[in-house]
C-alpha cells in the first residue's frame, strides 16, 4: 500500500517513520507537498530528535550542482550519533566526503523527481559503519515549488534489509 508517491508503507520497518510519513501525507491535503508551516513539531515529537530540516534553492548558473542545500535543523539524536551539528550550515560543511555525496544524491533525487524517497542503508563510508532507515520528503511553501526537505533518519540495530 502506497502512503506517499514512491513510498510503500509495507517497506517501512520503523513504525515511527511510517507514522511520520502518514502525518506528512495528511498535512499536504490537496497540495502536491505540504508547507513547512503546516507541520507542528508538537505533532511529531516522537521522532523530533531524528528530524533534519533542509532549505533548498536552485544553484546559480554554472554551478557544479543543480541544487543548494542548507541545514536549518538537525535533531539531537543525529548530532549525538554523528558528533557534529550542521544546523545553519551548508551541505558543503558536512565533514565526511563520502557521506556528503550520498546525502547530496538523495536530496537531489527528491528535488529532481519531485517524489519522496525511503531508504534502508548499511554502508561503510568515511571509515564508519552507518546502518539506518530514512525518508526524505519535500516541502513547498506554495504547495508546489520545493523549497525545503524534511528527513527522518533512525539508526537500526538489526532486522531490516538494505534497499538498493
Amino acid at each position: 500500500m502506497s502512503i506517499a508517491d514512491g513510498i510503500d508503507a509495507e517497506q517501512i520497518v520503523d513504525p515511527e517513520i511510517r507514522r511520520f510519513v502518514e502525518y506528512w501525507c495528511e498535512k499536504r491535503g490537496g497540495a502536491e507537498f505540504p508547507a513547512r508551516a503546516a507541520l507542528d513539531p508538537i505533532d511529531f515529537r516522537y521522532v523530533l530528535g531524528d528530524v533534519v530540516l533542509i532549505q533548498v534553492s536552485c544553484s546559480p548558473v554554472g554551478s557544479r550542482w543543480p541544487w543548494e542545500f542548507h541545514y536549518r535543523l538537525i535533531g539531537a539524536n543525529l548530532v549525538e550519533r554523528d558528533g557534529y551539528d550542521l544546523t545553519n550550515k551548508s551541505l558543503e560543511d558536512l565533514p565526511e566526503p563520502e557521506y556528503r555525496e550520498r546525502v547530496r544524491a538523495s536530496f537531489t533525487e527528491v528535488c529532481d523527481t519531485r517524489a519522496p524517497i525511503h531508504r534502508i542503508r548499511e554502508l561503510f563510508l568515511d571509515y564508519r559503519v552507518r546502518r539506518y532507515e530514512a525518508v526524505v520528503l519535500p516541502l513547498a511553501s506554495n504547495g508546489h515549488d520545493i523549497d525545503m526537505l524534511i528527513t527522518v533518519q533512525r539508526e537500526i540495530r538489526h532486522g531490516a534489509k538494505a534497499s538498493p
